[in-house]
């Protein structure tokens, strides 16, 4: 472990009181607390040669989950905008991850120091009208280390009164698409792939918790601020699963 990792693993561990506290507090999740899920497909689309088999490797069955970061409900005032996309080996939703499934985290943030500034960006009424970044580096099997995601939304014409139901018209449409890119060191993003937005699906979603660190595809987060998250993510998941079942017992 590199010692900008090691940093991060303490440093989440010791943030994870806090996350935990605030999940409390919020009965739920700290950030991206509301979501809509959809069932999704994953199509190949390698832009290189070399690329082919990771999109392979990829292709199949997702679920997507879209939410804002901070505000609960169906608020759309300023703030960052998250997808969670969860690959999967069948096309039967569940909330449960499955052996072999990888979780890939995005927002309409380009990095951790444009945080801030990505609110003044974010197109807040519409999730599609947005691109998506994973943020932090990876590790991917076959390619190597420091590369880097996002998604390209194709960006639909819809004239729905709320996000949500820009969305799921855009669905209905069948217009809902993104492009998953990857960047390697020195390079250009290039398409690896394109993501079709199915249908919405209802899943329990106390129950759905996307993990940065699930990583079945061979596609591994390094760096200081992925170890930051392992810690804090335990602590307010850990709170979130004894929330969910303080409130099962006392219906």
């Amino acid at each position: 472990m590199k010692a900008s990792e090691a940093i991060g693993d303490v440093g989440g561990w010791l943030l994870s009181p806090l996350t935990g506290a605030l999940a409390a507090v919020r009965r739920g999740r700290m950030f991206h607390p509301d979501g809509v899920v959809l069932a999704a497909e994953v199509e190949p689309r390698p832009q290189q040669i070399e690329l082919g088999e990771l999109a392979q490797r990829l292709a199949g069955p997702a679920l997507v989950r879209f939410s804002s970061a901070w505000w609960k409900g169906e608020k759309e005032w300023p703030d960052d905008l998250g997808l969670a996309l969860r690959f999967r080996s069948t096309s039967q939703p569940s909330a449960e991850p499955a052996p072999g499934d990888q979780d890939l985290l995005f927002a309409t943030i380009r990095s951790p120091w444009t945080t801030i500034a990505a609110v003044l960006t974010t197109q807040v009424h519409d999730f599609l009208a947005n691109d998506y970044y994973a943020v932090s580096p990876f590790r991917v099997r076959g390619l190597g280390t420091g590369l880097k995601w996002r998604l390209v939304s194709s960006r639909p014409a819809t004239n729905a009164p709320t996000r949500v139901e820009r969305l799921l018209e855009a669905v209905r449409s069948k217009t809902a698409q993104l492009r998953l890119q990857v960047k390697r060191s020195g390079m250009h993003y290039q398409d690896v792939a394109r993501v079709r937005l199915i249908e919405p699906v209802e899943l329990d979603q106390t129950r759905l918790r996307f993990d940065p660190f699930r990583d079945g595809r061979g596609v591994v987060p390094v760096g200081l601020v992925h170890t930051l998250r392992k810690g804090a993510y335990a602590g307010s998941q850990k709170i979130r699963a004894h929330v969910h079942q303080t409130d099962q017992s006392a219906r």
